[in-house]
């Protein structure tokens, strides 16, 4: 997510014909990539330790290394403080800038972590502002301006994600599986499915008109011609948490799905090409 603000800013902010101006923008990219690498690891060892009375219960969870007491509460909370501290350090020191946004973030997911995540809707919320969060430092940490489209389509699609996810749990508890997350029996399956589908075509709606409307994009509006891969992404993700179960592990569809991984790739390269030809 970081990096999507230096993608879309091609032949602005860098241009091909003089790719030094491109390292030191990548650079603080991945600076940035670094820092939030640390502050959502810190995330997800205290989340580990606050949901592993529950996660024991879980046919999958239980084998984590915090549910299993391969590691210690002690030793997971001290890591936890360790790469939060990690992370605001790295932006102190090399782009101070961020250093608020990154810790609106570690403070947003410390308020999900003890409240929000048990009320419905709000969770979701949390979770897509977490993802909006990342693209906004991506572009502060190379000081380009973004269209508030991408913010949009970020934002409609971390809540795509978000709801696949607690339908793939809805899912898992109907089965049998234990409850591990307390806001799960407010939703419906009804809901979960109908709000899953409003924000799958609310994301490609709102990118195509992204495609179309954004100041900084081509004017001969041939940036559209990368919408059919989007919907094609996004479709073919929805149909692999519905049919092999990858809800509750998004990160599994990507690293697994090769047909997904070719549709990424071809999107990257297609914006890349329209961009360093037409802007």
């Amino acid at each position: 997510m970081v990096f999507l603000p230096l993608l879309f800013s091609a032949n602005e902010s860098w241009t091909f014909d003089n790719i030094q101006s491109f390292y030191g923008l990548l650079l603080n990219s991945a600076v940035i990539f670094v820092a939030f690498v640390f502050a959502s690891s810190s995330v997800y060892l205290f989340n580990d330790v606050l949901d592993r009375d529950k996660d024991i219960y879980h046919p999958e969870k239980r084998l984590r290394p915090i549910a299993s007491k391969l590691v210690s509460l002690k030793i997971a909370l001290l890591c936890s403080f360790l790469f939060s501290s990690i992370a605001v350090i790295i932006c102190v020191v090399l782009l101070y800038d961020t250093v608020i946004y990154i810790c609106a973030y570690l403070v947003l997911m410390a308020i999900y972590s003890f409240f929000l995540r048990s009320t419905i809707v709000v969770d979701i919320l949390a979770i897509s502002a977490g993802f909006v969060i990342r693209v906004l430092v991506g572009a502060i940490a190379i000081n380009v301006p973004v269209s508030i489209w991408l913010y949009i389509c970020m934002a409609l699609g971390a809540m795509f994600m978000a709801l696949s996810k607690r339908h793939a749990e809805f899912l898992a508890l109907e089965k049998g599986s234990s409850l591990t997350r307390q806001s799960l029996p407010l939703y419906s399956k009804l809901i979960l499915e109908r709000a899953t589908y409003i924000f799958l075509m609310g994301t490609i709606i709102a990118y195509s008109l992204y495609t179309v409307n954004a100041n900084n994009l081509p004017s001969n509006k041939l940036m559209v011609l990368t919408v059919p891969f989007v919907a094609f992404g996004m479709l073919r993700y929805q149909v692999l948490v519905n049919q092999r179960g990858f809800g509750e592990r998004p990160e599994e569809i990507i690293t697994k799905d090769s047909i997904l991984r070719i549709c990424v790739l071809a999107w990257l390269l297609l914006v890349l090409i329209l961009l360093a030809i037409f802007r």
